[in-house]
């Protein structure tokens, strides 16, 4: 296995050293007689204090040692969401530390999130789609490549595309012989949040490839770190650029980074949080709030009773969150397809968020189903089962469909839910 983590430390060396009782001793009759001691610790120490503990993004730490890879010609991976705290996108900012950037991937949506495939970047560099029918560079598309750099923003979701493009680039560098180092970032959803049914084999596509639960609680460094272990045994030579200064219990919001749609409907990071309970919505006749203000926030159909709808979700007590009632016209053409009920008047339910670190996503997914086959005959699940593909199994349909109550659905996936987690602790880095 050749895997490596890089991180830069950094260590304050007012408290690190030892004194002895002798040098104790010393400093106290130092300050005693006022012999003239150069203590600058606390303006020095301060200032130090500020530097070295302020958080920076994998990209910054990649960026500080841009010396090591001058002979390297670079393939990176990356979208619209591969930017530095200030906002400067990463292409540009290799290519102004004079790297050797020969070619761009872009996975789902594009380099910029438009929608748009082109062939070239606005830099003039070529941009290979690894969406739509090809979702890893072949080895012609990595014969002029030494290293690839891989640089997205995900939302902690199986079913989001991005970590099928993370399984397969992994493949890819297997595949080819070619180094993998991927730039970490901050989890947007609470870093510490597992749920859901674990993906069956049977059911894998390219909204579910990688074997975890929904909600899979790891940074895109971590998961990669998991994928590359267990899927491919560690025959990936990966390296992790750890970002400085991050832990688990940071909030995305107070970090500072400038907010950039991970997708054209992920519309703020309170998007990001409801999008594991809502995007199975994806799978049935009830619009998920694509084409307005408040995609997965919103759900809803022309058929729904609102205030039925809310005070039903709302006598589940659960902790994080509140339903709203709320009518809504999905109006905005976001992609190529039209939302559900284009310009049609919804009644539905607003989930309100009121504490992320303590909302079940998954758990709140379930129970909007179980209330929408139980109250409304016009509810049906696609034709197609989609919503196995995001749910990773048929049995949650099936459940929902046999009139299972939350609790043993839930209790249905605990165990499995467990065992991931277990799993899941040997990868954190924060």
């Amino acid at each position: 296995m050749n895997v490596k983590v890089y991180k830069n430390i950094y260590v304050n060396k007012s408290f690190v050293f030892e004194i002895t009782a002798i040098w104790r001793i010393f400093i106290i009759a130092a300050c005693f007689f006022s012999i003239n001691i150069n203590c600058h610790s606390n303006t020095q120490g301060d200032y130090q204090k500020d530097e070295h503990t302020k958080f920076r993004l994998g990209n910054e730490v990649l960026l500080e040692r841009s010396g090591e890879y001058k002979d390297k010609r670079i393939g990176v991976l990356t979208n619209q969401t591969g930017i530095l705290s200030d906002g400067t996108h990463i292409i540009d900012a290799m290519l102004g530390k004079g790297l050797n950037v020969v070619k761009i991937f872009s996975p789902e949506h594009g380099i910029r999130g438009d929608e748009i495939y082109a062939e070239t970047d606005k830099t003039g560099l070529p941009v290979i789609s690894l969406y739509n029918g090809k979702v890893k560079p072949s080895k012609n598309d990595l014969k002029d490549v030494d290293i690839i750099v891989y640089d997205i923003q995900d939302v902690g979701a199986r079913f989001y595309t991005y970590t099928s493009t993370l399984y397969y680039i992994i493949e890819a560098a297997i595949e080819n012989d070619k180094q993998l180092i991927v730039c970490d970032r901050p989890m947007i959803i609470n870093s510490g949040y597992t749920g859901g049914f674990l993906l069956e084999p049977r059911l894998e596509s390219f909204v579910g490839k990688i074997p975890t639960p929904a909600a899979y609680g790891m940074t895109c460094g971590e998961l990669a770190l998991f994928l590359n272990s267990e899927v491919y045994s560690g025959a990936a030579n990966i390296e992790i650029i750890i970002m400085d200064n991050y832990n688990r219990t940071n909030d995305y919001n107070s970090l500072g980074l400038t907010w950039v749609k991970p997708s054209p409907s992920m519309f703020y990071p309170s998007t990001a949080v409801c999008y594991i309970a809502t995007c199975l919505l994806e799978g049935t006749n009830v619009s998920e709030g694509r084409g307005t203000d408040r995609p997965f926030e919103y759900f809803g159909a022309p058929w729904v009773n609102s205030e039925l709808t809310a005070g039903e979700l709302n006598s589940y007590n659960f902790e994080g969150v509140m339903f709203e009632p709320v009518t809504f016209t999905p109006s905005e053409k976001i992609s190529a397809y039209p939302p559900k009920f284009f310009n049609k008047l919804c009644n539905g339910v607003y989930i309100k968020v009121t504490d992320k670190n303590k909302f079940d996503a998954v758990k709140c997914g379930t129970a909007i189903l179980i209330a929408l086959y139980k109250n409304y005959p016009e509810f049906r699940f696609n034709k197609d089962n989609f919503i196995d593909k995001l749910a990773g199994t048929d049995r949650l349909r099936k459940l929902i469909s046999g009139g299972s109550p939350l609790d043993e659905i839930v209790n249905s996936y605990n165990e499995e839910l467990q065992s991931f987690r277990q799993i899941r602790s040997k990868y954190l880095l924060y």
